[in-house]
């Protein structure tokens, strides 16, 4: 049983949530602690069923296979020079450094030992691997601190959260223990979710007929014995959550991968392996992760998807009507208004026109001989149009060999027009394709979409600073307009390893994956018992028993597993927020700026603080590429200095 004595004298700071987030501010309070409390004394608790460090996402007994979707060198928990925070920066190793250094003596497991010895920067590294490094962190950080802080760790999960009647906070453990807290900071990172009405209904009609249905979930939590040998399986969702189920289902039942002379992936089956005919609603997967270095011209700052520029674009945003045919190019869901006001395509066009220079800027600098102008010319011209308008269609045109001209809308909905009278016919396209995504993020020739890849980075570390800084001032609209970017920016950079579509490609020859194309929709036959997918790329359907949605649950802190949320919600001291494009998507509402959890009357709490996707107020990222002035590291630079404030207020 877990108890902390409670003390007249040392103040107490308890985590609910050991991962990435809270082992970034205790390094902040290690960093900072003896500037803001000399000789100070606290108690830090941290709650977590799973080891600290790494939690859940990042535990050691998972399958060896699931793997990190960033390359070694991008991955640090430690500030460096680029980080403007007001404490001190502490320097220490990124992943791949750190597994040069200290893998092979800070490590126990043999085949960990043996991914540091063979981990290169670009490696993608296993999610154990990952927690090794995470693990490391934490106790860094826990050595850091200073004699009077102690660290204490609870491998139990955080089951209640009750207010004392001076104020203390009363958490409850699932080992019957309770720990009293003067601050207590929710970390809990990635959250159950909970079925809706039609997923609800799905689940019942597969229980009456003998299939199976598998709601949205982290792919890698959930158990896949229900999804037979041989069996057809109808798949929503080609994003990552769609590579971990691949994986899972072809590696992890016991099939191999292997290298040809030519140079193509070959599957060989193990016979354990179900068929999964995957559809999306772009109906190709997210785009692989380039890692091409540029040729040309470094882009330098931002110019056009500023901060200043954003807030300009989503000022008084109002609801659009949808895009209209011939309107521009922008993400689903994004549009001009008649009347010419800002909506979502205004911030979207400034989101494409910082990409379109990355990418030209990288093409007429590294690869000249494609081009028909010089840059200085095509960027004077390129500035001062606006994004897919009739003058800037000239200009490429005039500037730009055809094969090289940048079309967003191909890039974003490449099968739209496209129709398939068969799934065969089909399942050759996607192959094509796949390798020619491929492609374009291996061969040098292809440099210009790391040019843009690039610029669309620092585009969205814009978008995070104005969430950061005003996202509580932002309409609903306006950050549905961000939302829609940030997709863009997932599907365009956050993509799986390139071998993974290599993978792909390969089961797909093997006819163990199969294509249903874009705008899959997936009916229920009561007669027959089964579910029945169409899409818009084929005139056919497909039936089966069993169907997956392969996607992350949206946060739901009202009817998900998350009973210290649901119970301060029931009580009075926070509230929800929920989505318009969701009835089971609720997150739990934090300050804007201090994260402080908010309750109904709009009044912040002054012990509760609320970081994570669950939550608003504008908490971003677990992980941080160095040499960045990553939001992570300021934010937890500013929280782990708020927390010190606090905490040594009544000593």
């Amino acid at each position: 049983m877990t108890e902390n004595r409670e003390s007249l004298v040392t103040p107490c700071l308890a985590f609910v949530g050991a991962g990435p987030r809270s082992t970034g501010i205790l390094e902040r309070i290690a960093a900072n602690f003896d500037d803001l409390w000399p000789r100070g004394s606290l108690r830090i608790d941290v709650v977590d069923p799973f080891p600290a460090g790494g939690g859940r996402v990042w535990r050691p007994d998972q399958a060896p296979h699931m793997l990190m979707n960033s390359r070694a060198r991008d991955v640090t928990m430690f500030t460096d020079g680029s980080v403007e925070c007001a404490g001190p920066i502490t320097p220490g190793p990124a992943l791949f450094d750190w597994a040069v250094e200290y893998g092979a003596r800070e490590i126990s497991a043999a085949d960990l030992v043996a991914e540091a010895r063979s981990l290169t920067p670009d490696s993608f590294p296993s999610r154990r691997f990952a927690g090794e490094y995470l693990a490391w962190c934490f106790r860094r950080a826990r050595a850091s601190l200073p004699a009077g802080v102690e660290v204490h760790d609870h491998r139990a999960a955080a089951v209640a959260l009750s207010e004392r009647g001076d104020g203390r906070q009363c958490l409850t453990l699932s080992d019957g223990g309770t720990l009293v807290a003067d601050v207590v900071v929710l970390a809990q990172g990635n959250l159950d979710g909970s079925m809706d009405e039609t997923q609800r209904r799905y689940a019942s009609f597969a229980d009456r007929h003998g299939g199976a249905y598998l709601p949205p979930s982290c792919t890698a939590d959930v158990g896949l014995s229900v999804f037979p040998p041989g069996a057809d399986v109808i798949v929503a969702g080609f994003g990552l959550a769609f590579i971990d189920l691949m994986s899972l289902l072809t590696e992890g039942r016991g099939g191999a991968f292997a290298r040809q002379a030519d140079g193509e992936l070959r599957y060989e089956p193990s016979g354990a392996e179900p068929v999964l005919w995957v559809g999306s609603r772009r109906g190709v997967p997210h785009l692989p992760k380039t890692g091409l270095p540029r040729l040309g011209t470094a882009p330098g700052p931002v110019r056009f998807a500023t901060v200043e520029a954003f807030k300009s674009a989503l000022a008084d945003q109002v609801p659009g009507p949808g895009r209209a045919p011939g309107s521009p190019t922008a993400p689903d869901g994004a549009s001009t208004a008649a009347d010419g006001s800002p909506t979502a395509a205004d911030a979207w066009s400034l989101t494409a026109k910082e990409f379109g220079w990355g990418y030209y800027q990288e093409l007429f600098t590294g690869h000249p001989d494609r081009t028909m102008t010089s840059w200085a010319d095509f960027a004077q011209a390129y500035e001062g149009l606006d994004w897919d308008s009739p003058g800037l269609r000239v200009l490429v045109r005039e500037s730009v060999r055809a094969p090289d001209r940048l079309d967003l809308d191909r890039l974003l909905r490449p099968l739209t027009g496209r129709r398939f009278r068969s799934a065969s016919e089909l399942d050759s396209w996607m192959r094509r394709y796949v390798r020619e995504t491929v492609d374009r993020v291996t061969l040098p020739a292809q440099s210009a979409w790391a040019g843009a890849a690039g610029t669309l980075f620092e585009a969205g570390n814009q978008l995070a600073e104005l969430l950061v800084s005003d996202g509580g001032a932002l309409t609903p609209d306006a950050l549905s307009a961000i939302d829609r970017i940030s997709e863009f920016n997932s599907f365009f950079s956050s993509g799986p390893p390139p071998f993974r579509l290599e993978q792909l490609i390969a089961l797909s020859r093997a006819g163990l994956v199969r294509f249903l194309g874009a705008d899959i929709r997936v009916r229920t036959d009561e007669a027959a018992g089964v579910f029945v997918a169409s899409s818009d790329s084929l005139t056919t359907e497909h039936r089966a028993r069993y169907f997956i949605e392969a996607r992350l649950a949206a946060p739901d802190v009202v009817g998900g597993n998350a009973p210290v949320l649901s119970g301060l919600i029931a009580a009075g001291h926070a509230t929800a927020r929920g989505s318009a494009d969701a009835e089971n998507a609720f997150r739990l509402v934090a300050q804007d700026g201090d994260y402080r959890v908010t309750a109904p009357s709009g009044q912040p709490h002054p012990r509760l603080y609320a970081l994570g996707a669950f939550a608003t107020g504008g908490s971003l990222g677990s992980f941080s590429v160095p040499g960045t002035n990553s939001p992570f590291f300021r934010q937890n630079d500013a929280m782990g200095r708020r927390l010190i404030r606090q905490l040594r207020a009544p000593a």
